[in-house]
């Protein structure tokens, strides 16, 4: 992969491995602010010895490790896919070399009756099985409760602030990446999410619409997807990714609203 020491501000960088930390500070060990997942883009703001500081592809700030960055193809025409399922093997024939992570973006070079052939950032060429992908510019109208059966794939999923995938996932990470792998893009944080989308009553509810609720400070600090009869789906810190009664005795008195997007 290209030295990219020299970077310049402003410079669109492709993620080369499936899954990478994006750190409040340039130094490991710092917390982390979200994740980003193999082919998703990032614009360069600075850089500092082996760290690039970058606005990551949900939108947050935060610094990354410049040896898991690389340029963009040059092949802008050619068809890309993104990874549908919560966790998808790779190959390099019959092999399983690694695995990606649900809404990781691939350029295709080939396709087959049961694989893509793809490009890896950075250079090689690996397989993906079709029916754990969809070509990006095929996507269609989804309805709201297709965001339902997306999230539960993450059911179980460890918790993990700032992660962005079913090895490690946050509240609003789990929202953020139900919508965006069906093509949506939310704001990443919950905050952020509670300022746009249409407003929902608690008895107009629908599965799909996100729940809110103030559990630190005053205003939205915890999200989930609603399911129905007053349940929701939503990362928790001991127990991950799990359903939720609105009578739980934590949420109970802590419902801030509800937002509908699609």
């Amino acid at each position: 992969m290209p030295d990219l020491r020299e970077v310049e501000a402003g410079t669109t960088v492709l993620t080369a491995v499936p899954l990478v930390d994006v750190l409040e500070q340039p130094q490991a060990g710092i917390p982390l602010v979200t994740q980003s997942l193999l082919g998703w883009p990032a614009l360069v703001m600075g850089v500092e010895g082996d760290w690039l500081h970058i606005q990551s592809y949900d939108g947050s700030p935060g610094w990354v490790r410049m040896d898991h960055f690389t340029l963009p193809d040059r092949l802008e025409n050619n068809t890309r896919i993104e990874i549908k399922q919560a966790a998808a093997p790779l190959y390099t024939g019959a092999v399983q070399i690694d695995t990606l992570y649900m809404g990781s973006r691939l350029l295709v070079l080939e396709s087959g009756n049961q694989f893509y052939q793809v490009a890896l950032p950075g250079g090689g060429k690996a397989l993906v099985q079709k029916n754990h992908a969809v070509i990006i510019k095929n996507r269609t109208i989804y309805q709201p409760q297709e965001i339902v059966a997306v999230a539960n794939q993450f059911t179980g999923a460890p918790y993990l602030w700032g992660g962005m995938s079913v090895r490690g996932i946050d509240c609003s990470g789990l929202t953020y990446m139900a919508y965006f792998s069906l093509g949506y893009h939310l704001p990443r944080d919950a905050q952020d999410q509670f300022k746009v989308g249409v407003p929902v009553t608690k008895d107009q509810l629908q599965a799909g619409d996100l729940v809110f609720f103030s559990t630190i400070d005053p205003g939205p600090s915890h999200v989930g997807i609603y399911l129905q009869e007053g349940l929701f789906l939503n990362a928790r810190t001991k127990e991950g990714v799990t359903v939720t009664s609105f009578e739980d005795a934590f949420f109970a008195t802590r419902y801030l609203g509800a937002r509908r997007y699609i």
